[in-house]
Order: C-alpha cells, then sequence, then structure tokens
C-alpha cells in the first residue's frame, strides 16, 4: 500500500513537472545540477584543503628564512669589506709595526682618531678592537667593555684558527666564549689577521663587534607579521640572539635538536609541524653554511592559514555567485528560444572566422529588436577596442624599453662609482683621475645628446672605456680583444646593449676563475645583418646552468639585469625574438651574439 502512495505521488509530481513550460523546466535541472555540483566541490574541498595549506605555509616560512639569510650575509659582507678598509690603512698599519708606539700618548690618540673615524661609519658595529703582535691594544667601543676582555690576544681559542685562515674573516659569539643567559645582549665578533701589506706577515689582529640588535634588525620587520618568532644559532648551538621568552626557547631548541637538524640531513633547509600547548606551529630550518649556522622559525599555523583560507573562501562564493549568475541566465536564455534567435547566431557564426559584420534581422522594437542592436553595436565596440589595444600595445612597448634603458644607467654609475672609491680610499690619487678622465669619455659617449640611437663605434667605445675602469680598479685580471669589421662602425645600433653583457664576462666569467683571462668583441657584417659577439675565456656554464639563465625572469638573479635585460630591450626595440645566441661549456668560457638588422626604426636610427 505504501508503495502504491509513493508512485502515485511520482506520477503526480512527473505530470507536473511536464506540464511546465520549457524555460521552468530548464531552471529547475539547472538547479538540481548547481546543488550537486556545489556538494560535491565542497567535500573534495574539505578533503585536499589541509594538503594544499600545510604545502603552502611551509613554502612561505622557508621563504621568510631566505629572506633573513641574505640580509644577515648583505650585513656581514658589508662589515667585511669595512674591515678590509681598515687592515689596509696606511697609517695603522704604520703603528701597528712599531713596538713602541703603544707606549706614546700621541700614537694612542692618533690610533683612536683613525677607529673613531671609522666606526662612525659603520652602521651595523658596535666595537672595533685592533691588536698588535708586542701587547698593545687599541679600541672604540661603544658599548660596556663588561662582555668583552680578551686582553692577551694569543691565549684566545680562535687565535690559531685566524693564522690558519690567512686573512679570511672568522665569527665567533662573545669572541668565543661560552653565551651567557644572564647577559644583557649577545654580540658576535669578525676576526681576522692583519698582514703586513708588503712583506704579507702578521702584524696583528682586528676584532670587530657586532651587537644582536643588529641581528634583530634583519627580520624584525618580518618578525612582526604572522606572530613569527626566529631563533639564530651558531655552530655550537647557541643563541645569537638572546629570546625574551624562555620557554619558548627551549621549545624551539627541542625541537631543532631532536627533530629539524636530524630530518634536515644534507639539506639546506627543512619544514615540520609540531604542536605546543595545544596550538599547531611550523617550524623550519634554514643553515647558513658560510658561518655553519642556523636558523630556525616558527609561525602560528593558525595565522597564516587564515590568510590562505580568505583566499579559499573567496574562490568558493565566486563559484557560488557564478551558479547563481548561470541559473539566472539559464532561465532568460530559455525563455527566448524562437526561431529569430536562431537566425541571429547564425549570422553571428562569422565572428568564429574572424568577420566582424553587422547582421540585418527583420523584427520590430521588441526583445529581438533589441538583441540585435545590441549585437551590432557590439561588432563596432570590439573593432574599436582591437584598433585601442594595438595602440596600447605599442605605447607599452615603447614605455617598457625606456624604463629598461633607465635601468641600465644607473647600473653602470653605480659600480664605477663604487671603482672610483676603492681607488680613492686606497690612496691611488693618480689612477682616480685617470677614472674621472674614463667616465666623462664614457658618459660623453653614452648621453649622446640624447640620442638612444648611436653607431657601433660609439658603442664599442663605451666597452672601451668601461674595461678601463675596470682595469684601474682590479688590475690586469684580464686582456681585452677586438676584432671589428670597419664596415660597421657607423652603422646604427640601440645605445648601451654591449657594456652590460660585457660587464657579465668580467663578473660572471673571469673574476671567478680566479686567473687572467680574455674577453673578446668582435663584429661582422654577414648581408643585410650585423653579428656582435663578446667572448671570454672564464669559468662558464653548465648546461643546467645556463638553462636558468636563459629561462629566468628579468630581476631574478645576478645574471639577468645585464643579459636578460639586453636582449628584451633588443626584441622590444627591433620587433624580433631572435636576437641572442649564449654558447657556454664549463671551464671553457662563455659566448654572448647578439644578431639584429641593418635597417634601425625610429627617428634615431633615420
Amino acid at each position: 500500500m505504501k508503495e502504491k502512495i509513493i508512485m502515485i505521488y511520482l506520477k503526480t509530481i512527473r505530470r507536473k513537472y511536464m506540464d511546465l513550460k520549457i524555460s521552468y523546466k530548464i531552471a529547475i535541472i539547472y538547479l538540481m545540477l548547481m546543488i550537486f555540483s556545489v556538494i560535491l566541490s565542497s567535500f573534495i574541498y574539505e578533503k585536499i584543503y589541509d594538503d594544499i595549506i600545510s604545502k603552502k605555509v611551509s613554502e612561505l616560512s622557508v621563504q621568510t628564512l631566505y629572506t633573513i639569510k641574505s640580509n644577515i650575509n648583505s650585513m656581514i659582507q658589508n662589515i667585511s669589506n669595512n674591515s678590509r678598509i681598515i687592515i689596509s690603512n696606511g697609517d695603522i698599519q704604520a703603528i701597528l709595526k712599531n713596538p713602541n708606539d703603544g707606549n706614546d700618548i700621541n700614537v694612542q690618540i692618533a690610533m683612536n682618531g683613525y677607529i673613531s673615524s671609522i666606526i662612525d661609519s659603520m652602521n651595523n658595529v658596535s666595537a672595533v678592537y685592533i691588536y698588535d703582535n708586542f701587547g698593545n691594544k687599541y679600541y672604540i667601543d661603544k658599548q660596556s667593555r663588561a662582555n668583552f676582555n680578551v686582553d692577551k690576544i694569543e691565549d684566545a681559542s680562535w687565535y690559531k684558527t685566524i693564522m690558519d685562515r690567512k686573512g679570511y674573516y672568522i665569527l665567533k659569539l662573545n669572541a668565543g666564549k661560552k653565551a651567557n643567559s644572564n647577559t644583557k645582549e649577545n654580540y658576535v665578533s669578525l676576526i681576522r689577521v692583519i698582514n703586513d701589506i708588503e712583506s704579507q706577515k702578521p702584524i696583528g689582529t682586528l676584532v670587530i663587534n657586532i651587537n644582536e640588535s643588529y641581528f634583530v634588525n634583519c627580520y624584525k620587520d618580518i618578525v612582526s607579521k604572522n606572530g613569527t618568532n626566529i631563533l639564530l644559532m651558531d655552530e655550537n648551538n647557541q643563541s645569537i640572539v638572546n629570546p625574551k621568552d624562555v620557554s619558548d626557547f627551549n621549545q624551539i631548541s627541542e625541537v631543532v635538536a631532536k627533530k629539524l637538524v636530524k630530518a634536515c640531513g644534507e639539506k639546506d633547509y627543512n619544514s615540520i609541524i609540531e604542536k605546543v600547548k595545544g596550538q599547531d606551529y611550523i617550524f623550519s630550518l634554514l643553515k647558513i653554511k658560510d658561518y655553519n649556522w642556523v636558523i630556525v622559525s616558527k609561525i602560528p599555523f593558525s595565522e597564516l592559514s587564515k590568510q590562505l583560507s580568505r583566499i579559499y573562501f573567496i574562490i568558493f562564493a565566486i563559484t557560488i555567485v557564478n551558479g547563481i549568475f548561470l541559473f539566472v541566465g539559464a532561465v532568460s536564455i530559455s525563455r527566448l528560444i524562437t526561431n529569430p534567435i536562431k537566425k541571429l547566431l547564425k549570422s553571428m557564426k562569422g565572428i568564429e572566422n574572424g568577420e566582424f559584420r553587422r547582421v540585418d534581422i527583420e523584427a520590430g522594437n521588441d526583445e529581438i529588436g533589441k538583441l540585435r542592436d545590441g549585437y551590432n553595436i557590439m561588432v563596432f565596440e570590439i573593432e574599436k577596442l582591437i584598433n585601442k589595444i594595438i595602440e596600447e600595445q605599442r605605447v607599452k612597448r615603447k614605455a617598457e624599453l625606456n624604463v629598461l634603458q633607465a635601468q641600465v644607467k644607473p647600473h653602470f654609475l653605480y659600480n664605477t662609482l663604487d671603482a672610483m672609491g676603492y681607488l680613492a680610499l686606497s690612496g691611488k690619487c693618480e689612477e682616480v683621475y685617470e677614472a674621472l678622465e674614463a667616465l666623462g669619455s664614457y658618459y660623453r659617449s653614452s648621453l649622446s645628446k640624447g640620442r638612444e640611437v648611436i653607431t657601433i663605434g660609439e658603442e664599442i667605445d663605451i666597452v672601451k672605456n668601461y674595461f678601463l675602469l675596470q682595469k684601474l680598479r682590479y688590475g690586469d685580471i684580464f686582456t681585452d680583444i677586438y676584432d671589428i669589421d670597419e664596415r660597421v662602425l657607423e652603422l646604427k645600433i640601440l645605445k648601451l646593449v654591449l657594456q652590460p653583457i660585457a660587464e657579465n664576462a668580467l663578473y660572471h666569467g673571469i673574476k671567478p676563475k680566479g686567473e687572467k683571462g680574455n674577453i673578446k668583441l668582435t663584429a661582422l657584417l654577414i648581408d643585410s645583418l650585423v653579428k656582435i659577439s663578446i667572448e671570454d675565456n672564464g669559468v662558464g656554464m653548465t648546461e643546467e646552468e645556463l638553462d636558468k639563465v636563459v629561462g629566468d625572469k628579468i630581476g631574478s638573479n645576478d645574471l639577468s639585469f645585464g643579459l636578460r635585460g639586453t636582449i628584451e630591450r633588443l626584441r622590444i626595440f627591433y620587433g624580433r625574438s631572435e636576437v641572442y645566441e649564449i654558447q657556454s661549456r664549463k671551464r671553457y668560457g662563455t659566448k654572448v651574439t647578439i644578431t639584429i638588422p641593418i635597417k634601425v626604426r625610429g627617428k634615431d636610427g633615420e
């Protein structure tokens, strides 16, 4: 009896459904499909959400550690560069070589003046100590000396190490002493031996103290986000920065000791999720191999998951809203299934073939007539929009060219001024004068009265002046060779495309090689094309390294600014993609060849 009632009920529903208008039938079917789709999507979303968010949070935490590592390396490298200035100072060298100068009050005052002027320019340094080989000590300390009391330098635990390093610096927490948890503030000592410039024999020791607050500055802006906690540990697993929360410090230390370090193995980084006091945290570790340090971050999983949850919620909400709009659209479309619409659809087939023609359908001022008029307006607006996009793309390409060209000029000026600064600090006045002359010659050529297109001869002169400046800075570490077809000298080329490639050849080819090398510039005229190549016999690249350089976007690595930037400028300016070729072999060198047409577009090239 019950089954019969159900069957009758179902037949009644089916009969009522069949009596509905077509538009309502379509609407009901679409609504049922949408409800099923939303339920199924929600179920799948719940299953995969945890895996996705865990992966994303891990990636974010590791990226954060790489940013901190970069900041720390940059700070230490800057201090190392300043330490070279100290140990090469002629006045300081003279005082350290004289055994009687330590007892002379005037010498003490002079030495303190030298050190004071240096430390004032080093914002990340709290103290500078200089010891000679005769028991004398000279120093300037911005902080209390209670935590730094190394009086006899030969007794320091690291003294033999720096002697063996032959001038290369080492880093020691609290000058090599065990960290004291009661100490208000730790410091890291950059220590290196001072060698006689002439004989290269040790004449003293330099100790530069870096307070922990300067390391905090490397990541304090990052820590302020998402409730992140950072632990920086030295090679002895001692905390460089005293933690404010002792319990938090112990928890991180335990995770580092028992899980992170062990799980990391030979890798540079690792991440795990741990529950602390009932809350999930993601702990990430990154090694700083240069100093044998590690960075550990602790990020509340809930904070980062909230941010990603918002994104997923927005996507889910958009899906629902789109479904609603599609449902409404389905109802509207279903009411307009008529013969005039079929005729209109038939006329619209021409758009698939790229034919934007107006249609003429006989209709009054009803919905079909309005649809016809709307379609014709749409065709007109699409044609206008296509023309507008073409014009905007032309303007955009020109703007991109101007930006890329503007980037190259301060890039080279920075390196040139850096070279002059090095010469000035070394007291080489004549070389500074020669560098200024070369720089002036370079800008007379590169500015070219505002022209962005110059002759190939002028472009080659820019490269020659650049090499002259680099030889004044680095000495005779390379030989530049030129093989120029004189027919190309008066042909036009986009300005400042060879100098960035030449810079890459020097900095990424010759300098890492560690010995004298050659850089050859060749310019040939082949039919209607000019082929210009810059070749070095430096360290070269493997196929994997070459693929990475070619595949990177502009700004993603050191090579991309000069090489990829130049390639992009050439592509935009000459309107062709095949403008370059790179050949490289590990330990044999690299050759970059650019190919450009003789005819240069634009007003400067006419």
